[in-house]
Formats: structure tokens, sequence, C-alpha cells
């Protein structure tokens, strides 16, 4: 909910960040957070801010990166068909992303052409692009897993819902996203200057804030209850251990209350 106080932690973080670029001569930064938690509205408010200072912002989500369908339907045949489902790390491009965060750190003029990836359709559209105009002072990353460095591999053998339960018993799925999650740590996100997490009160909360979201989308494109409560349940396993290891992965967070209020900016390093 937009008040004051999330008026301060807008400030508070374009302050961070300003901070960050008068050391540096271009500043890449995280903001992560569970789906709904509001990572998309403070990454564009931030950089509505950063603009009015004269600074040229680039703000991308984890989102933009999906692999089409026809790349998940090749990984489900290979490893397990939940790969099929869009969302955890191994289902992005992550080819593209780092070739944006080299051309970002470059500093070279160029011009980069992104396919869009439509969640109502559930696959790119290449009809679309988002095109990018380098060089930008600010890359702004948001998304649900980025910070998150994988587990050790012990922890991944008691599921921890039905999903996991019933159609990974072999931990096929659940590995191969871990040894993905030590990858985007690898190659994109041990590279940020700063990182902001989003915490929301417990997974629970999901659900409802994800399901207002979905509302957003054409009624023929919308999941229903059964649909969605599946389709986050792949995403629990990595939003629990965020919600509970954040202080050792991020810079700093901001706690958001059950009425969706955000809390001010809180600095861990």
């Amino acid at each position: 909910m937009i008040n004051k106080i999330y008026l301060n932690t807008v400030d508070n973080i374009t302050e961070k960040i300003i901070q960050l670029k008068e050391q540096k001569k271009k500043v890449f930064c995280l903001i992560a957070g569970s789906q709904g938690s509001g990572k998309t509205t403070l990454s564009q408010n931030l950089k509505k801010k950063l603009q009015s200072k004269k600074f040229r912002v680039l703000v991308l989500s984890i989102d933009n990166f999906y692999s089409s369908k026809k790349i998940r339907n090749k990984l489900s045949k290979k490893i397990s068909k939940l790969f099929i489902t869009r969302g955890v790390p191994g289902t992005h491009n992550l080819k593209s992303l780092k070739e944006i965060l080299k051309i970002f750190k470059s500093n070279k003029k160029k011009k980069y052409n992104l396919p869009y990836f439509s969640k109502g359709h559930d696959d790119i559209l290449y009809s679309k692009s988002i095109n990018l105009t380098f060089p930008y002072d600010i890359f702004i990353l948001e998304g649900w897993c980025l910070g998150y460095p994988g587990s050790i591999e012990r922890k991944l053998k008691k599921p921890i819902n039905n999903l996991e339960r019933k159609f990974d018993k072999n931990l096929k799925w659940r590995k191969y996203v871990n040894t993905m999650s030590k990858k985007y740590e690898a190659s994109i996100y041990k590279y940020s200057n700063f990182s902001v997490f989003l915490k929301i009160p417990s997974f629970n909360y999901v659900f409802h804030w994800r399901k207002k979201q979905e509302q957003q989308l054409a009624k023929k494109l919308r999941m229903n209850s059964k649909e969605l409560k599946n389709f986050i349940s792949f995403y629990e396993r990595i939003t629990i251990d965020l919600l509970k290891n954040y202080k050792k992965y991020f810079d700093s967070f901001v706690t958001i209350d059950s009425k969706h209020n955000f809390g001010p900016l809180r600095f861990i390093k």
C-alpha cells in the first residue's frame, strides 16, 4: 500500500543507489520478493525517482526471460515433466540475461531486442519485443527467486508439498532447479551492487496476493483458484527458504505486513 512509509522507503532505496553511483560507473540492483509482494511497482517507482535525477535506468524482471513453451517441453522430456510449468530456475533464458548484463557493464552504445513473454499465453510472442537502447547508468532486476544461491542437497530429500511428493519422487526436478539456482548466483546475482528483499508475513499470503494479479489478465487467460494453487506450489520451496534465510543472501530488506503495508528499509550488511 502506498503511504508515507512506502514513499520514504522508495526515497531511501533511491538514495542508496545514488550513493553507489557516485562510487561506481554502473550500479546493478536486485529487488527480490515472493509473487504479489510488490516488486514490479517498487521497481517502477524507483525508476521514476532515478530518472528525475537524470539517470538512465533499465528495469527488467526475471519473468522477461522465461523460456518458450517449446524449450520447456524439451526440458520436460529430458529431465522432468514439471518443467512444462514456468517459474523456477532452469525455465529462463539465462544466456540472454547474461548478455544484457555484459552489455550493461560494458557501457557501449547498443540496441537489443528482448523477445516478449506473455504470461497470459504462457509463451513468447515473437510479434512483440522489449527494445533496449544501451547505455544505462543503473540496471534494476526484479524477481521472485533473485538472490537465491541454492540449497545443500540433503535438504532437497524431504518433499514440502503434494507436488514434490507425487510428481518428483526421484528428486530430478528439485536437483536440477537447485543446480540452476547455483548457476544463476554465479553468473548474475554475485555481480549485484545492492540487493533488497521484500519480506512477506508467510508463504500463505502468496495465493491471495497472486490472485489479485491474475484478475488483471483478460478473463479467458486467467487461472482459476485450483490452477493457481497448483501453480504457486512450484514456487513454494524457494520462497520459504528465502523467507528463512534472507539475512544471509541480501544487503537489505523491507518488511511487508498482512495488509500489504511496507515498512522502512533496513540494512543487513
